[in-house]
């Protein structure tokens, strides 16, 4: 306990140390008063036990030590040499101070007078002594400093030990004992008896805290007032928009409004509120989900078959992430509407809108067909889908040629069916790459919730890590670690009769989406596995029910409900897959970001 207390003192100043005691009401507060470092440099801190040492005159009768007092040093302690008061030699020199550092003492306090300055700077070594000032020159300071009157040099009167570890009093009631502990530094000596170093100590934790919090407050309060004059500025804005498309939301900008594509990035985290380490995403418009956190771009198309281009963007809801590479199915149901709303592309007729778009993350085409009223997206309708509460317009979506988004290939391996990590898995790239496995291969039901998947110690780590050399296998990465965040999606699939024959589904699924179980699922996934379905000895083929509910496609049962997909093939290519979702304008105007 004393070592730490010890080393607990070392923080504080000689100053700090002697208003404790004070408080403590111990005599001058410990301080030795008149005596100053010297060497080695300013900034300077001694501190340890005391070896005391008593002088008198040279021819003065009485004890000397069997010893030179010099050797008397221990390692880690101070010495402390009391010299008789008007004598002006020296009483210690750059030879002892060699020795005492030999022996690994900490310092040397003297009361009395030094001598070889430079010697003792030279090795480094601590020493502090009285600070005379001779009063022929300073008279003004003789009350503050200890003083000499006459000039040293001229003195022939030297001084010897006479004793060691004897108690010395310094002045009035303010004695140094030996073991006492010595503090010295540039604003001069203290000494604490042992007996009141933990009261010592634990008053300077106390005071320091509540100086470090003054002054924290104090800094805080000056540097909130200097910020806010330094950096005061206003907020800057775009036109924007925010659509809910399917089951997802997004801000949806004009390109033509936009800056040059080397500022999107900023801009975008910065509007959706990411990175948010909160989660939360409280100071943008996202949602502190993958399914909210992202932004669209409409632009004017490239591309020779369709009216518009459009670029998805998926944002990080706690890193940085802004990720290029993927498309979104449930926001494409918003492009068509958008673009009728902000006049880039015409209504064919009074009632109805066909927007062909062109996805810039996948090079492909998707057909938007929705009804209009005086111009505009129509929004209400009968029409619903299971995740989004209410009715509304309905939309038609299909994909042309969804297959080899990405990769080039409906089937990227080669194979209908890969194995990693044990466990058999069908990749797929249809509108997205995508990876299908059974959900009892890896020992879950089915029909588990988000919640439920989110919980598990170990499953969301498990399907990343198939998915990750799925995607190296599919060509999308090099290695495991360069996978993106959005692509290939990962789905558990499971057929309807393992969980409950009374569901009007065809097959179950459970998407993964940016490393977040998905609330219900997303579009892309759903046409992957409408296709997959197709494609004989594929997971997803051996899993859906022979007796299909509708005639029109595959109904998937998600964790929110149920959706209907179609897919059309051609002499066994994929050429279209359709998908039914609905869309929304939230807002229009301004949006607004700190620059």
């Amino acid at each position: 306990m004393a070592s730490k207390v010890l080393q607990n003192l070392k923080r504080f100043s000689t100053c700090d140390i002697g208003d404790a005691l004070v408080k403590l009401k111990y005599p001058y507060g410990g301080f030795l008063d008149g005596l100053k470092m010297f060497s080695p440099e300013p900034g300077t801190t001694i501190y340890g036990p005391a070896i005391t040492v008593k002088m008198a005159e040279s021819k003065s009768p009485g004890p000397t030590p069997s010893v030179h007092f010099a050797d008397a040093n221990k390692k880690c302690h101070v010495m402390y040499i009391q010299q008789p008061k008007g004598l002006p030699s020296a009483c210690w020199g750059g030879l002892m101070s060699t020795r005492a550092q030999q022996l690994g003492a900490m310092g040397v306090v003297i009361d009395g007078r030094m001598r070889d300055t430079q010697e003792h700077r030279d090795i480094s070594f601590p020493v502090c002594q009285i600070h005379y000032v001779l009063t022929n020159t300073y008279p003004q300071l003789t009350n503050t400093y200890r003083y000499l009157r006459v000039a040293p040099l001229r003195s022939n009167t030297f001084t010897r030990a006479s004793e060691i570890n004897v108690p010395l009093q310094f002045r009035g009631d303010l004695w140094i004992h030996p073991g006492d502990i010595l503090v010295g530094d540039e604003n001069g000596v203290v000494v604490v008896p042992p007996s009141l170093m933990e009261q010592a100590s634990l008053s300077l934790s106390q005071r320091k805290t509540k100086i470090l919090i003054e002054m924290f407050q104090y800094t805080f309060q000056k540097r909130a007032v200097s910020s806010t004059k330094r950096f005061l500025s206003k907020q800057r804005c775009l036109p924007a928009a925010y659509y809910r498309g399917g089951t997802s939301r997004a801000v949806i900008f004009n390109q033509a409004d936009l800056p040059p594509r080397s500022e999107w990035d900023d801009i975008f985290r910065k509007v959706i509120g990411s990175p948010d380490p909160y989660g939360r995403q409280l100071d943008g418009l996202g949602g502190g989900i993958s399914s909210l956190s992202k932004v669209c771009v409409v632009g004017s198309s490239t591309h020779p078959d369709a009216d518009v281009d459009y670029t998805f963007v998926s944002l990080g809801v706690k890193n940085t992430d802004v990720d290029y590479s993927s498309n979104c199915g449930n926001m494409i149901s918003a492009i068509g509407p958008f673009a009728i709303d902000q006049k880039l592309v015409s209504a064919q007729t009074s009632d109805s809108a066909t927007i062909h778009i062109h996805n810039t993350n996948t090079g492909k085409i998707i057909t938007a067909t929705f009804p209009v009223v005086d111009g505009e997206a129509a929004s209400s309708g009968d029409f619903s889908i299971d995740g989004v509460a209410g009715t509304a317009a309905r939309i038609q979506l299909d994909f042309i040629n969804p297959a080899g988004s990405v990769t080039g290939k409906l089937l990227p391996t080669g194979n209908v069916q890969d194995e990693f990590d044990g466990v058999r898995a069908t990749c797929i790239d249809v509108a997205n790459p995508c990876v299908f496995v059974k959900a009892s291969d890896l020992g879950v039901r089915g029909d588990l919730t988000p919640d439920e998947i989110t919980a598990h110690p170990t499953l969301l780590q498990r399907l990343d890590s198939i998915r990750r050399q799925a995607a190296v296998k599919m060509g999308i990465a090099q290695t495991v670690d360069d996978v993106p965040g959005s692509i290939p999606k990962i789905g558990m699939v499971s057929s309807s009769e393992s969980v409950n024959k009374n569901k009007p589904v065809d097959l179950l699924v459970r998407a993964i989406s940016v490393g977040q179980p998905h609330k219900a699922v997303p579009i892309t996934v759903a046409l992957a596995l409408s296709s997959a379905a197709r494609v004989a000895g594929s997971i997803v083929e051996a899993t859906v029910s022979k007796e299909k509910v509708s005639d029109s496609g595959i109904t998937i049962g998600h964790a929110s409900g149920h959706l209907l997909v179609g897919a059309q093939f051609d002499k066994g290519e994929l050429t279209a897959a359709t998908v039914f979702r609905t869309a929304r304008r939230l807002f229009d105007g301004n949006i607004f970001w700190k620059s």
